[in-house]
């Protein structure tokens, strides 16, 4: 999306909100997604639904290559919000679906092998897309490779909405699910010291996330299949590394991981400043890869230890959290227009003043993440779900489900936890 939106002309604050904008659409339609929850509607209806919308605006991303750029570039948010928030709103009620259709002795099995399927799609894909590009680059056909690669995201999608009608679902009565709200904040001080961190962290990330494959392509002048290639390495890192991570985290709990591989983060930006080499960049990579899959295996397991897997909690997370997305890849947009405005390389300022926000995050909250030790069920067990993808991170890892995982002959936690 970021090198289409710079194929279009976009400047560093669109850049920044076309990179933010996913995740944040996605965010903010799960807190109205709760509502049809509420309701009662029938999940499957309200994933097919939602699927189908978000096909359509996925196949239509590609007409903005054939519009002005006046009006390109505004359509291009348009869709990705509509597009991304379909997607958001299917989220709660694919959760139910799951859960109604899945046992939950089986969850484990079933995630693992659906977050493998993904992660091999997407390294094919981002391979398969950066390969296109370079083709029809080559021939200086660069709208059509675009048009046809989001062509080919609404075929997928809709095909995928079309496997769905043959899932076999076994709905069963449950209650329906207590609106949530910010009091949820205030059920555990772990998480609201947990969350203000991951916030913090999260704000000084997207400062510089939107802007490194642009970097590539128009400052270091890389191909369409070098800068995909370049992307895949820090996923096939984590796919590599998550497990280790998870037992390590099992002997050490996940707090304290999290408090050490939150340094180890902070950096991971202002190694772009060294050099432009390819060779370089794919080590930051290598880097990169193997701290925030460390990172996002701690933060996974200490979020769903400090919320125990509660619906209302982990909403509120999500929901803050894609503010602070959103807001850190607008005031990158703006530190690069600044820079650039002023004669200095845009691109590097904002990765230089993203290591700076993460470090200053780590220096003022990480240690106040305390109490959050070992875990009464294995770390590496825990059935995860993908929730995005970034550049300099690899695959977002977040703990999946409404209720918390614990032992089948544990009672449900009281009102006094």
């Amino acid at each position: 999306m970021s090198a289409f939106a710079l194929w279009l002309g976009a400047g560093g604050p669109v850049l920044g909100l076309v990179s933010a904008l996913p995740t944040a659409s996605t965010a903010l339609a799960q807190s109205f997604a709760r509502r049809l929850e509420v309701a009662g509607l029938a999940a499957r209806r309200v994933v097919a639904r939602c699927w189908s919308a978000q096909a359509v605006a996925l196949a239509a991303l590609g007409a903005c290559a054939y519009l002005p750029p006046s009006i390109s570039l505004a359509l291009l948010c348009a869709l990705i919000v509509a597009g991304w928030g379909s997607g958001g709103l299917a989220v709660p009620a694919w959760t139910r679906l799951v859960s109604d259709t899945v046992s939950r002795e089986r969850h484990g099995w079933f995630f693992g092998l659906r977050t493998a399927a993904q992660q091999i799609g997407v390294v094919t894909a981002i391979l398969g897309g950066g390969s296109l590009l370079a083709l029809f680059g080559a021939s200086g056909r660069e709208r059509l490779g675009f048009a046809l690669l989001f062509f080919a995201a609404g075929i997928s999608r809709a095909l995928g909405t079309a496997l769905l009608a043959r899932v076999d679902t076994h709905v069963r009565d449950r209650a329906r699910p207590r609106a949530s709200g910010l009091g949820a904040l205030k059920a555990s001080r772990q998480f609201r010291r947990l969350a203000l961190y991951l916030w913090a962290l999260h704000f000084g990330t997207h400062a510089a996330t939107p802007f490194f494959v642009p970097y590539m392509l128009s400052d270091l002048g890389f191909s369409y299949l070098q800068v995909a290639a370049l992307l895949t390495v820090p996923a096939l890192t984590k796919i590599g590394t998550v497990r280790a991570w998870g037992r390590l985290a099992d002997r050490i709990g996940p707090g304290t991981l999290l408090r050490g591989v939150g340094w180890l983060v902070a950096p991971v930006p202002a190694l772009w400043l060294i050099s432009g080499s390819p060779w370089w960049i794919l080590a930051a990579q290598l880097c990169s890869g193997l701290a925030w899959g460390a990172f996002e295996v701690a933060q996974a397991a200490a979020l769903l230890q400090t919320t125990r897997g509660r619906a209302n909690a982990v909403g509120v997370f999500n929901l803050i959290d894609g503010g602070a997305i959103l807001g850190g890849s607008l005031l990158g947009g703006i530190v690069v227009h600044v820079a650039t405005a002023h004669g200095h390389p845009g691109y590097l300022v904002a990765m230089a003043a993203s290591a700076a926000l993460r470090t200053l995050a780590a220096a003022v909250l990480l240690f106040r993440v305390r109490e959050i030790g070992r875990p009464t069920w294995p770390i590496a067990s825990i059935p995860l779900r993908l929730w995005g993808f970034r550049p300099t991170r690899g695959f977002s890892l977040r703990p999946w489900g409404e209720e918390p995982l614990r032992p089948a002959d544990e009672e449900p936690p009281g009102p006094e936890s």
